[in-house]
């Protein structure tokens, strides 16, 4: 017996004895049906060639180390506010440091967001991302 790679399937054959219910529209079944006829497969062949060889994206560490700087600065913006707020609500104003410290969090968090976007695009414009398949 062969080892199982956790992506991929295994080298061997054997019976299938797993199955995944798929609803579709009609007119997705309508194209599946002739896809799998052009391609002289039936449905079933046709789908596993289609997940089995498939392409995943790869998410760049630039790009994934920019994403976890916007949920940070979300989550420092949503604190600071918190805190605007609970002060508010007890002396009846906000302070010129709190609301100063408010607008800055808020500058940072759209430049990131800028740099995010701009990265993004750039891996998906250029093809640069890599893809593991299955």
């Amino acid at each position: 017996m062969m080892m199982e790679n956790r992506y991929h399937p295994p080298v061997y054959a054997g019976l299938r004895t797993n199955r995944i219910t798929l609803r579709l529209t009609d007119s997705e079944q309508n194209w599946l049906r002739e896809a799998a006829w052009e391609s002289r497969m039936t449905q079933a062949e046709f789908v596993r060639s289609k997940v089995f060889s498939s392409q995943v994206p790869q998410v760049p560490p630039e790009v994934k180390d920019l994403f976890h700087e916007l949920f940070f600065n979300v989550g420092k913006i949503g604190n600071n506010i918190n805190q605007i707020a609970r002060n508010a609500n007890a002396s009846g104003y906000v302070s010129s440091t709190s609301f100063r410290k408010a607008i800055d969090q808020l500058d940072d968090l759209n430049e990131t967001c800028r740099k995010f976007y701009e990265a993004v695009m750039e891996v998906y414009e250029n093809g640069d991302y890599e893809t593991d398949s299955y």
